[in-house]
């Protein structure tokens, strides 16, 4: 049995959240149009607090050209002479993710309607949101509610430097030789910094690692999606705006993760403004559409009125199709305009869209439809290139023969029109049959502090590939929050000085 100091919990919940909140003061969202490895600065700012924490608990520290940290203990007690096992995390939030100036608690929460200090009109309570009956009688701990502030995977990051915390206070605690790792740009897929990071850690010999980056509370999880990115190219068709009335319609989506879209009742501004525009009557049509360059669920959709009939007839379509989401965080903004870049390519494009919901073809199609090992396809973003329209498709699958047939469905609808497509991630659950133990360990590690683990598969991937190929195999396990990527996002003390527990029963396995 592993060895469990009696641990004030209370205490164990504030010291995290002390380095919880000196995590997200440090802006590291990723970017995906930099060239540079980390893609943001603020991710070496990060790996140099990482740095010095870590070395004040008494570890070695590496650092290298990438941002890569790596923190290492030494093994003590009966497991000292074992191979190293890593904890790994991912430096770098998700676009649109911002500081808040202050996290805030809601005490024992009673599961009634969480008041977001600077978002009044968000509602999440646990009749609207009933996975959220796992907070029940918690402290949550909340953001905002304007923007997400980077629990993806900065909570991961707060139980590993609590779990350093607990080893360091407490010298009888046996364990294996650690290394504890942060590692950039894992939100936009670049994996530059990792085949040198995977290579150092096999030539160690580390043949078993964990990430640190799942949701659910305790999960553990043996495979993830197939993935990859793509997109369909509509020609650019530049024309006049007709005599008439100009309005610009912000449409701010639903906004989630793909992992948990169904359960949060994700909307994108793709598919609203693609459900406006089908409704409207000849007297309104679509002139542009673009998405927020932060928030893929949010876009901004223009509208030619014949006149002011028109314009009301098309406010009341677009009421009745944001109406049903706007409790769930969707808003509209309506401004009248002058001008606008009118383009052929935007009433095509959407109309392509309402085509490919009404196809037949793989299902689920959408993530909001999607939960458990099922995959989806999604067409989630508009970008203006040189060539056109770009309509940016997301595509899922734990199988890979169902991820090919997403992939060729999109380009049958496609025909003519160019579509471009790239391989993310892969699946790493036909490896990880190899070595059940890592799952086995993290269970035993569960029981040890009372809890009993999910086996869940992850509906997305931790950038872990380079990892398999070298040998280093990486099982993940889960945080425990709420909303991951979302201006709803919120965790627990309770939880996160559980999950810290959890990680210092599993070190001694």
């Amino acid at each position: 049995m592993p060895v469990l100091p009696d641990l004030n919990r209370a205490r164990l919940g504030a010291v995290a959240r002390e380095h919880l909140e000196s995590v997200v003061a440090i802006d590291s969202a990723s970017d995906e149009t930099s060239t540079t490895v980390p893609s943001t600065e603020g991710q070496r700012v990060l790996s140099e607090h990482l740095r010095g924490f870590f070395e004040g608990l008494g570890a070695t520290v590496e650092l290298d050209e990438f941002a890569n940290v790596i923190a290492s203990l030494p093994g003590r007690g009966a497991t000292a002479d074992l191979p190293p096992l890593a904890l790994m995390i991912h430096l770098d939030t998700a676009r649109g993710t911002a500081v808040p100036e202050s996290l805030n608690v809601v005490p024992a929460w009673d599961g009634a309607a969480i008041l977001y200090p600077d978002n009044p009109e968000l509602t999440v309570d646990v009749a609207g949101y009933p996975t959220t009956s796992l907070f029940l009688g918690h402290d949550l701990l909340i953001g905002d509610g304007v923007s997400p502030f980077g629990l993806d995977d900065k909570l991961g990051l707060t139980h590993m430097m609590t779990l350093a915390r607990i080893l360091f206070d407490h010298p009888e605690i046996p364990h294996r030789p650690l290394m504890l790792i942060g590692r950039p740009d894992e939100e936009i897929g670049r994996e530059d910094a990792l085949y040198g990071l995977a290579a150092t850690l096999a030539e160690r010999g580390v043949t078993s690692a964990y990430t640190v980056d799942g949701l659910d509370p305790f999960e553990v999880n043996t495979a993830n999606f197939n993935a990859l990115g793509g997109y369909v190219v509509f020609a650019s068709e530049p024309a006049e705006a007709p005599d008439g009335l100009l309005r610009s319609y912000g449409i701010g989506g639903v906004n989630t993760h793909g992992a948990t879209a169904k359960a949060e009742g994700h909307r994108g501004a793709v598919r609203l403004a693609a459900e406006i525009a089908g409704r409207l009557d000849d007297g309104s049509r679509p002139l542009r559409f673009e998405s927020n360059a932060q928030r893929d669920c949010d876009g901004v959709l223009a509208l030619w009125h014949a006149d002011a009939d028109a314009a009301e007839r098309a406010r009341s379509v677009i009421d009745s199709v944001m109406a049903p989401h706007l409790s769930k965080g969707a808003s509209l903004g309506v401004e009248e305009v002058d001008s606008v870049l009118a383009d052929g390519a935007v009433g095509a494009m959407l109309a392509f869209v309402r085509d490919f919901l009404a196809s037949a073809g793989p299902e689920p199609r959408l993530c909001e439809d999607s939960e458990g090992w099922e995959g989806y396809t999604q067409p989630y973003r508009v970008r203006w290139c040189e060539d056109g329209l770009h309509l940016d498709f997301r595509v899922r699958d734990f199988d890979p023969d169902g991820l090919l047939a997403r992939r060729e469905h999109v380009r049958v609808l496609a025909g003519a029109r160019p579509s471009e497509w790239s391989h993310q991630y892969k699946n790493m659950g036909p490896l990880l049959a190899q070595r059940p133990d890592l799952a086995e360990a993290a269970m035993a590690a569960g029981a040890a502090i009372g809890v009993a683990p999910l086996d869940n598969p992850i509906r997305g991937g931790t950038g872990v590939d380079p990892f398999l190929d070298a040998g280093v195999f990486v099982a993940n396990l889960g945080t425990g929050y709420f909303a991951p990527e979302s201006e709803k996002e919120f965790t627990s003390l309770q939880l996160m000085a559980d999950h810290a527990l959890w990680l210092t029963a599993l070190v001694q396995s």
